[in-house]
């Protein structure tokens, strides 16, 4: 005779193999989740999945040999495994909530027009001249030069700051810029060889291209500070394709 316990054991393995169906498609997209979201929340999360997934199977096992124990046990490590699930889910909202307006620095009048541009390291002052009356944000490694400038920011680096995003986090680096970015809006890149040096060339020139094709369809431009001495010949030839040379 099928008893209430037998239903609600059913219910209970049904349950405990949808979810390590689910903890093992999350181990299948582990490389792409580490990309988007960085490292230390990928772990959390998988900490939290793999805790949650030892207390619903010990749920499970009180079933079959119900022991007040493992009764207690299990609602522990459950509620353990819920709270550092949520716990990293705060911590992916909050990267993907940032948002980075940008703004009129220099009053006048540009004659650059929406484009993307290279340009050697000078003075932040000579490209906001360069840029007078057009609304600018800049993605740097040195936030310092800037922040007095008034200049909005994002900051690539692994320091927690809620203006930053960690450097080898192309993807959500990309998202913030492109929803950040509006029409007339132009990004001064000033961080090309950390970039390169965290995600190796090929990722960084892929996600540079990528942003200066959607930057470009909104009506907005970008200017890339390269230094053409740190840089090898063959990867100048690429960004030239790309990128326009001013004040060479």
């Amino acid at each position: 005779m099928i008893t209430y316990e037998h239903v609600k054991l059913a219910a209970e393995i049904v349950a405990f193999v949808s979810i390590t169906g689910v903890a093992y498609l999350l181990v299948t997209i582990r490389r792409m989740l580490r990309e988007f979201l960085g490292i230390s929340v990928v772990r959390g999360i998988f900490l939290g999945v793999l805790i949650f997934w030892s207390g619903y199977l010990i749920n499970v096992l009180n079933d079959i040999f119900p022991l007040e124990l493992l009764k207690i046990l299990d609602d522990v490590i459950v509620t353990i495994g819920i709270g550092i699930i949520a716990l990293s889910a705060v911590r992916v909202r909050k990267q993907i909530v940032m948002h980075v307006k940008p703004r009129v620095v220099l009053d006048g009048e540009s004659g650059l027009q929406r484009g993307a541009y290279l340009v050697k390291p000078t003075s932040p002052q000579m490209i906001l001249r360069l840029l007078s009356g057009k609304k600018v944000l800049v993605v740097t490694r040195r936030p310092q030069i800037y922040e007095p400038l008034g200049v909005p920011y994002i900051w690539i680096t692994n320091v927690d700051h809620p203006k930053a995003i960690s450097p080898t986090r192309l993807a959500p680096l990309l998202h913030t810029i492109i929803e950040s970015a509006d029409k007339d809006t132009f990004v001064i890149f000033d961080g090309l060889n950390y970039l390169i040096l965290q995600n190796g060339f090929e990722s960084t020139i892929k996600f540079l291209m990528s942003l200066k094709d959607v930057l470009l369809e909104k009506g907005a431009g970008i200017v890339l500070i390269v230094d053409p001495e740190t840089l090898e010949k063959k990867h100048i030839a690429i960004l030239e394709r790309e990128f326009k040379w001013i004040l060479k």
